[in-house]
């Protein structure tokens, strides 16, 4: 069984944490981010440095035998800072790194989120998001390493649930958290899910671990 390390991530962290996002949106919406793939990690890194401290609060990264990072996921607690997906200077600083066309690719994608959006507001839970493992080192376990860790850290805030969003369109998430315990609670539907990106809220008791 291979030994991954969990710890908080930290500022120098920002340049792999920026990969693993381009990642994730690359697996999630594939249209979302178009030129070239340093100019989107470029992209993705101003946008975590202009969230300041709501970019690195409660976020988490699990590192392979060599201290490679290879995923990282965040915890939302409630009344917490939210962090922001297009901070200000998103548009100028994509126009630089990515060009004009993909820029308003990107908008329209973001604009689409905003049908969407899951109002998180249950003072008994936290919500897990921007979950992402490495392509290249999945299947070892470390997503589930992962989850269990900021699980424990929902728990120690004495909070009886752990909440996360998934798209509807992934299947193999939504089954990979099902295996881990979640269940579907919420589900956009309706004029929202035929305007934004159809999506499901998915729950799990941590406190009776």
């Amino acid at each position: 069984m291979p030994t991954f390390t969990i710890r908080p991530a930290t500022i120098n962290d920002v340049p792999d944490i920026a990969r693993l996002i381009v990642e994730l949106y690359h697996a999630e919406l594939p249209s979302a981010l178009r030129g070239t793939r340093s100019g989107q990690e470029r992209l993705v890194a101003y946008t975590l440095r202009a969230n300041g401290e709501a970019a690195l609060a409660h976020r988490y990264v699990v590192c392979d035998e060599q201290q490679q990072m290879i995923g990282t996921g965040m915890v939302q607690f409630p009344g917490a800072p939210v962090f922001e997906r297009a901070p200000r200077g998103t548009i100028a600083v994509a126009l630089r790194e990515i060009g004009l066309l993909p820029t308003l690719q990107l908008a329209a994608t973001v604009s689409r989120t905003l049908f969407g959006v899951y109002r998180h507001d249950d003072p008994q839970s936290a919500l897990i998001h921007s979950v992402v493992v490495a392509a290249a080192a999945r299947g070892r376990g470390a997503g589930q390493v992962l989850i269990a860790a900021l699980e424990d850290r929902i728990r120690a805030r004495g909070l009886a649930r752990a909440r996360l969003q998934v798209l509807a369109s992934n299947t193999g998430a939504q089954r990979f958290y099902h295996r881990l315990g979640y269940r579907e609670v919420w589900r956009l539907e309706g004029w929202r899910a035929r305007l934004g990106w159809p999506s499901l809220v998915m729950e799990k008791d941590v406190v009776s671990l």
